[in-house]
């Protein structure tokens, strides 16, 4: 609509130099009021002969994706927006509507189930786009949805190949509403969906604002591969009072720390016709990747009873709370929340400031490596675009810790937990140089630094691959 948007390029473009990406919110109805409606019918674009169906946007005829003349001029209205450069599209779940045609018919008179258009109609928008404008577009969708056709059952929406950044449909904005959020995401889970969150306060509003659920469901939201906020009512963090503001900015910022762990993860889940998000015996918990934990929060109060896998569990915000196997019913105040590393692993991160204690400004310019070691090897595939990354590795014996990365461009920032009495960090080349302060450490091209419990070790860099030994 030129009118509302007399410069909508224009405003693409300044996003873009924010570094923000930019999808538009898209359907395959083609509505009666729409300019292009009485062209599309003429034509015979559209199917069951351009009959119409009443859905929660108006009323209108579905692009019939059999017909190549009409996926033709159906991309061509498409090329307005994907000319702005866009980076993808939110698809709406319209396609459950083609049901009602009753049936729905092609252009060559072959009926068209809802299971055929939903995946004609999702996946010409994922391909035609990449095709355009190249790999790295998505669509958001829904991957799992109970609430399509009000039937109360999960019904799948996209395959799990095109849909990377989805999310679990309209929940409303109370508990009952996280909690429905929880069973798509879950129920996701089962469909081997890699990538996917909801709507952090719900997307319905009953009128009234819920403090604690809007800041369980963001801390939820930050320990999933899409954090989102959307929806009626009241999602202004900073609307609600100053303690919701910090804790909603804390955990925002770790869910950005954690990109290069969930990008990882996610990749490898895919690869692996497995889910990033894992359900666990218990109530609404769950594995992200293979090494953190995460029991959310889903009813009122501070208690929450948990049952934790075989290991050792630390607290991602507090390195002093650990758990061994077993059920556990603790208290987590509205600043904590419910979410541990597994003893051993192995968790790459982007930290730029000292908000959630795994880093400071110093950090910046590096990817810091969470390393909790125990004794054995352990291993981390550190994805990149089109395949390519790095492994991080350790062996741990009784006398000394060896690290190890292949090449990477990304300067490396280990953070070694419990390791303080090291004597010692050698390369090939030699001893490290022991700094007094992380700001002097990341002003080293090498170098380690004790800081309490940890032990830090700075690379800047590691274009050839590293080789570290720690000794005692």
């Amino acid at each position: 609509d030129p009118e509302r948007y007399p410069d909508l390029s224009e405003y693409v473009d300044v996003f873009h130099s924010m570094d923000i990406k930019v999808i538009m919110w898209a359907t395959s109805v083609i509505n009666e009021t729409a300019s292009n409606f009485q062209e599309g019918k003429d034509k015979g674009y559209f199917l069951s002969g351009g009959k119409t169906v009443k859905w929660w946007g108006g009323k209108g005829a579905f692009i019939d994706y059999t017909n190549p003349q009409a996926v033709d001029w159906w991309h061509s209205q498409m090329d307005n927006i994907l000319d702005m450069g866009i980076d993808g599209w939110k698809v709406d779940g319209t396609d459950p509507y083609v049901m009602l045609l009753m049936p729905a018919a092609a252009h060559d008179g072959k009926l068209i189930t809802w299971s055929d258009y939903k995946d004609q109609c999702y996946r010409d928008f994922f391909e035609y786009t990449r095709s355009k404008l190249g790999n790295d577009r998505v669509i958001s969708a829904r991957p799992v949805d109970d609430q399509l056709l009000q039937v109360g059952l999960p019904l799948v929406s996209t395959s799990r190949d095109i849909n990377f950044a989805g999310w679990v449909g309209d929940n409303d904005n109370d508990w009952g509403g996280l909690q429905h959020a929880l069973n798509n995401m879950f129920s996701s889970a089962e469909f081997n969906f890699v990538s996917y969150g909801s709507d952090i306060g719900g997307f319905r509003s009953d009128g009234n604002t819920y403090k604690d659920v809007f800041i369980r469901w963001a801390q939820l939201g930050a320990f999933c591969p899409v954090m989102e906020n959307g929806g009626s009512g009241e999602h202004r963090p900073w609307a609600y009072d100053e303690q919701t503001l910090d804790i909603y900015r804390k955990y925002t910022i770790l869910h950005h720390q954690l990109i290069p762990y969930i990008y990882s993860q996610a990749a490898y889940s895919y690869e692996l016709v497995k889910p990033t998000m894992r359900p666990q015996p218990g109530e609404y918990i769950y594995l992200l990747g293979d090494d953190i934990l995460v029991a959310p929060m889903f009813e009122q109060g501070d208690e929450r009873t948990i049952l934790f896998p075989q290991g050792e569990w630390i607290s991602i915000v507090d390195d002093t709370k650990q758990y061994t196997e077993g059920i556990k019913k603790l208290s987590f105040s509205l600043e904590d929340f419910p979410a541990f590393i597994r003893k051993g692993a192995i968790i790459p991160m982007n930290v730029t400031c000292d908000a959630t204690g795994h880093g400071t400004s110093f950090s910046d310019g590096y990817t810091t490596v969470l390393i909790y070691p125990q004794q054995g090897e352990k291993k981390f595939g550190l994805y990149e675009q089109d395949k390519e990354g790095s492994l991080i590795s350790y062996v741990k014996n009784d006398g000394s810790l060896n690290i190890s990365c292949t090449a990477t461009e990304r300067s490396l920032l280990f953070r070694v937990y419990g390791e303080s009495d090291a004597a010692s960090v050698k390369t090939a080349n030699g001893n490290l140089p022991r700094a007094l302060s992380m700001q002097a450490l990341t002003a080293m091209q090498s170098g380690y630094f004790i800081d309490g419990d940890v032990l830090w070790i700075a690379v800047k860099n590691a274009q050839d691959g590293i080789g570290l030994n720690v000794t005692y």
